[in-house]
């Protein structure tokens, strides 16, 4: 009888139980997490600011998916770190519940995520997942301060075009009106303009902040930079978002039938510049180590 052909080293073997085990437990989790990954897709959906960061996330996991398309299997191994973070996320969850958090079901959920991406693709894989975590937990970390700095950054936001439009020979007046509800106007002679929530600029500023951090995380850079290169994206955001301010509040006399045209026109140039120029200070790729020339 002629021995039988081996088989290929790619070919589909059967699942054992460690690999079923695996799989139940990523399903558990999805739907232990299901009211969680509800409640966020509802805030990101209901606030454009917090979904562009959610965009910029988006973004960089089609980038790392592309950068390594070959590298990509599903492994479903229960290893030791998988069982860890998912023990973690377990617990957080039971912490919420018995002390009535709900935060808590924030890192919970991350946990969660970590673990079933371990578990997913493996501990090998999260060399190149590691800054997609991080700024997955930027992003929820702007869930969080959405309704928190809405209101002191439109102030900072007025408080500082009124500065400069008096030092452009304007004579501004910041009024803030209670009712119906709050509410802050800047008035420049015979224009009035509400600085509303769209105005804040945090949209651009945690956005700013995000693409920071994935952009340097994707490139290679040293954690350390993100020391200095996140508060320099925060200022340029907040910088950009005031030249928008001040750009509109300069023109709309000029064009005072066009006035939501102006406004949108100068939002999208002021969002994309002020992004791009963060882009390209965090993104400078590390350089592959190459041996040094030999006598």
């Amino acid at each position: 009888m002629p021995p039988a052909a081996p088989t290929p080293a790619s070919a589909a073997q059967p699942w054992d139980l460690g690999r079923w085990l695996a799989a139940s437990l990523i399903v558990c989790t999805g739907v232990a997490f299901w009211p969680v990954t509800r409640w966020l897709a509802q805030e990101v959906s209901a606030s454009a600011q917090i979904r562009q960061s959610f965009v910029l996330l988006g973004a960089a996991t089609g980038l790392v998916i592309w950068q390594h398309l070959r590298e990509w299997r599903l492994v479903l191994e229960l290893s030791n770190r998988a069982l860890l973070l998912l023990l973690a996320a377990y617990l957080s969850v039971m912490a919420a519940w018995s002390f009535s958090q709900p935060l808590l079901a924030l890192p919970a959920f991350a946990f969660g995520l970590a673990g079933c991406l371990h578990v997913l693709a493996g501990s090998d894989a999260a060399r190149f997942l590691r800054p997609l975590f991080t700024g997955f937990i930027a992003c929820l970390l702007v869930i969080l301060l959405f309704p928190v700095l809405d209101w002191p950054l439109r102030q900072m936001a007025g408080v500082n075009a009124a500065h400069f439009l008096h030092n452009l020979g304007f004579t501004p007046q910041l009024t803030v009106v209670l009712q119906p509800a709050p509410k802050l106007l800047l008035a420049t002679g015979r224009n009035l303009f509400e600085v509303a929530t769209e105005c804040n600029g945090f949209g651009l500023i945690t956005s700013g902040a995000v693409l920071a951090v994935l952009a340097a995380g994707i490139a290679g850079r040293r954690a350390g930079v993100l020391i200095w290169l996140i508060p320099l994206a925060l200022g340029l955001g907040f910088g950009f978002n005031l030249l928008r301010i001040l750009i509109i509040c300069l023109l709309a006399p000029v064009f005072p039938r066009h006035y939501h045209a102006l406004h949108e026109t100068a939002g999208v140039l002021i969002l994309w510049t002020g992004l791009g120029v963060v882009g390209w200070l965090a993104w400078r790729p590390t350089a592959p180590n190459r041996p040094s020339p030999v006598g």
